[in-house]
């Protein structure tokens, strides 16, 4: 079960997954006759206003709401599932006031200073009577003068690791949380009866914003106090460039430490100082000063807002000045992840001798991540521009109504006007995202940010990429690995992946992604204690971080066991060819074949692109179905797996197709299904065929002539095939409100309309297509 959370190592996950989140992670069967009464939605939620974040507040503080709450939270809770996150168990017992259970479930965590809001609301609560005859100060105190004495009593308790654990723990904001309550609770009160799955996500969301509105305006006012004793904050540096820009940073080192150490920076357009000194802290506990700086513009930058496009240049700026700094040792490591990612690879490219490593995580990349994927742009985060640029710290207004933007998407799509209609539709000028608009390719404007080609060559420090399976970040992460191999053949460079979503990928996973329930060994991962590990061992020669035995490093889901490579590309060469049949098996399905001669054959299909009423390529909402269900696309089907396979690394190969038109964006979905019938999606894809060879220049298809395809950053998956399973590709044609609408008469796309759509598309899909799949025999 989803359940609000601190943020994680500044990521706009906590905004950019939100309308996902909203369908839970805890997944569970109830069975119709062991419910004891009908989990109905609170009277008092389908009464109350809710148009604004400020309309949370009363409905908070309401009394009946907090008896309907407890009602409900009483009823789930007595057929709780196995498989219920802890942290949705932490707050069902602190609402029904089993403060005792609470602390025994905190207790059993590796890290129980991760959950320290719940710990000192419980064990506040649990004995309160007992703290209040121990306080002689005052003769009567206050519910809040107690329970400041006794957080103010738990801080300095703490070690400085254990203080950064608790520290971390409480950087939430209940400003994003009204936000978030918002959004639950305008799709909970239209829903009459809920399911235990979504009464559980309300009752615990509710509870964690209780618990967070006791406590954070407390250690807002003490941890500042705890943390100064024992760390030099500096929240308000000013950085100076040879350009005359001027850059605003956060340092913070631990106190008493006279050595000269390493810098552990980060270099951010998400500014907020709160966030900002707790990461620095964070590095501080490692060993290292830690240094948090901005993006040009940000924060007490008086320069304009630039995203992207001077980042290299500023980082390495910010690190020519750390090492002219008196604490500094010389050496600069750099981690973060998703745009901090991009600045990690923004500053490699001009290598100031400084810099010795860097990790980045979810790395983004403009051209194949967002705000485009292999050449097609995308509407997912399609606000970001404001998120960045509206102020010089973030705008979370912007992600609020998620309702409105998903409206936006929709309106594009089925009105069929032009993409770059986009700002026109929603209202408010997107002048950035205009301009990234005018760059579908790998130009000049793209080449200048990023390391292009031969610069990958002088990138000859150790590089530590981590990434999951459900990230959306990955292809960008493994496209910086593949082409730092590609034009560095010395390059050191390791992958870490594993079931993991953009979030989890920066930080520690949880029990579930999706209905998806990981292996008990992913969740050995914690990044930000890989990374410093990882860091110590290059610069100090210390151990290797035990998941860090090879150069790809990945989870495989299914076996509970982690697996080690030498190289990405050779997990990719071993693969079976399968080709595209004509014939059908017996369900029905057209064959996916190994082992024969491909003949001259294909299937045709006919997509009417004009046609809004039905999107086509959607990737699947759930990780987990009981069928494939009804599919726009072909269905091509592997014969039953004769034994257990190892299915580890991405698709390759290409497609051997002929269009009517000029262009196609070509999708597929690729699936297990099991003995039983049941779906589990393995990867999502999408690519424009005209910059397939190329994504620098377009080559626009010949109607009627037959051409090749290459399938290109296909996202990597690792999962234990069963014996009689059989994998299942739906490949079809892009179409749908979350990209572009390829309309395949040559234009610019951004500039196509309904109008173009012409004549229904026809594709041939021909049975010489080669469909590399990864897989290998099972060995344990």
């Amino acid at each position: 079960m989803t359940t609000l959370k601190p943020p994680a190592l500044l990521s706009e996950l906590m905004k950019l997954l939100l309308a996902l989140l909203l369908l839970g992670t805890t997944h569970f069967v109830i069975a119709e006759e062991d419910k004891k009464a009908k989990l109905l939605s609170p009277p008092t939620l389908d009464q109350a206003k809710l148009e604004k974040p400020e309309d949370i507040t009363p409905l908070m503080q309401s009394e009946e709401f907090k008896r309907e709450i407890i009602e409900l939270a009483e009823l789930v809770s007595q057929e709780l599932p196995a498989d219920l996150s802890v942290a949705d168990n932490m707050a069902l017992n602190s609402l029904l006031n089993n403060h005792e259970k609470t602390l025994v479930l905190i207790n059993s965590q590796k890290e129980a200073n991760s959950f320290f809001y719940h710990k000192v609301f419980s064990e506040f609560f649990s004995k309160k009577g007992t703290i209040n005859k121990k306080v002689k100060a005052n003769a009567s105190p206050n519910e809040g003068e107690l329970l400041t004495q006794h957080m103010r009593h738990q801080f300095n308790s703490l070690s400085n690791q254990e203080l950064n654990q608790a520290n971390y723990s409480l950087g939430w904001s209940l400003s994003l949380g009204r936000d978030y309550l918002l959004a639950i609770f305008k799709r909970y009160r239209d829903i009459s009866e809920l399911s235990p799955e979504q009464a559980i996500h309300l009752v615990s969301n509710y509870q964690l914003y209780q618990v967070y509105d006791k406590i954070l305006p407390i250690s807002e006012k003490l941890l500042p106090e705890v943390l100064s004793s024992r760390f030099i904050i500096e929240p308000n540096v000013l950085i100076k460039t040879q350009e005359g820009i001027t850059l605003s940073a956060v340092i913070v080192r631990q106190r008493g430490v006279k050595a000269k150490l390493p810098a552990a920076f980060q270099f951010t357009i998400y500014a907020d100082e709160k966030w900002h000194i707790n990461t620095a802290i964070k590095a501080a506990s490692h060993g290292y000063v830690g240094v948090i700086a901005n993006t040009r513009g940000k924060r007490l930058s008086p320069d304009e807002i630039v995203p992207w496009e001077h980042d290299g240049k500023d980082a390495t700026a910010v690190i020519d000045w750390i090492t002219k700094q008196s604490w500094s040792n010389g050496d600069v490591v750099m981690y973060g992840g998703s745009y901090l990612g991009f600045t990690q690879w923004a500053a490699a490219k001009y290598m100031h001798p400084a810099l010795k490593a860097i990790a980045p995580y979810a790395a983004a990349n403009p051209l194949t991540g967002l705000p485009i994927q292999n050449n097609i742009f995308i509407t997912p985060n399609y606000q970001w521009a404001f998120h960045v640029t509206n102020n010089k710290t973030m705008d979370h207004s912007v992600y609020a109504d998620w309702e409105h933007w998903n409206n936006v998407h929709k309106e594009l799509f089925e009105s069929g006007r032009a993409f770059r209609d986009i700002d026109k539709i929603e209202g408010t000028p997107n002048p950035w995202f205009q301009k990234w608009l005018n760059h579908p390719e790998f130009d000049e404007y793209y080449q200048a940010m990023l390391p292009y080609q031969e610069d990958y060559t002088k990138i000859d420090i150790p590089v530590l990429s981590v990434t999951g399976y459900f990230d959306g970040g990955q292809i960008s992460a493994i496209d910086f690995l593949n082409r730092h191999y590609k034009y560095n053949s010395k390059a050191n460079h390791t992958l870490l992946i594993g079931p993991y979503s953009h979030g989890t990928a920066q930080g520690k996973p949880r029990d579930f992604h999706s209905n998806y329930k990981l292996d008990p060994v992913a969740l050995e991962k914690d990044t930000e204690a890989i990374t410093f590990a990882w860091f110590d061992h290059i610069l100090y020669g210390t151990p290797k971080p035990e998941l860090l035995k090879d150069k790809v490093n990945y989870q495989l889901m299914g076996s509970n066991k982690w697996r080690h490579l030498p190289s990405y590309k050779g997990m990719n060469s071993n693969a079976f060819s399968f080709h595209l049949s004509s014939q059908k098996d017996s369900d029905g399905y057209y064959k996916l074949l190994t082992g024969v001669k491909p003949n001259t054959d294909f299937v045709k299909q006919v997509v009417d692109m004009s046609d809004r009423t039905t999107q086509h390529n959607l990737e699947p909402r759930t990780v987990i179905s009981d069928s494939l269900g009804d599919q726009t696309g072909l269905i091509f089907m592997t014969a039953p797996m004769q034994e257990s396979v190892e299915y580890a690394g991405a698709v390759t190969g290409y497609f051997s197709l002929a269009i009517n038109k000029q262009d196609v964006d070509i999708g597929f979905n690729l699936y297990e299904i099991d003995s039983e019938g049941k779906a589990f999606h393995l990867t999502h894809y999408m690519s424009r065929a005209s910059y397939a060879e190329d994504m620098g220049k377009r080559h626009l298809l010949t109607p009627g002539k037959k051409a090749q395809i290459p399938i290109i950053n296909g996202r990597m998956t690792a999962k234990l095939i069963k014996k009689g399973s059989r994998i299942a590709m739906v490949l079809d044609v892009n179409k749908n409100q979350g990209a572009q609408v390829n309309m395949g008469t040559g234009k610019d796309v951004s500039d196509e309309t309904i109008a173009d759509a012409g004549e229904a598309l026809e594709i041939k899909w021909f049975a010489d297509s080669e469909i590399n799949l990864p897989i290998k025999a099972w060995r344990q």
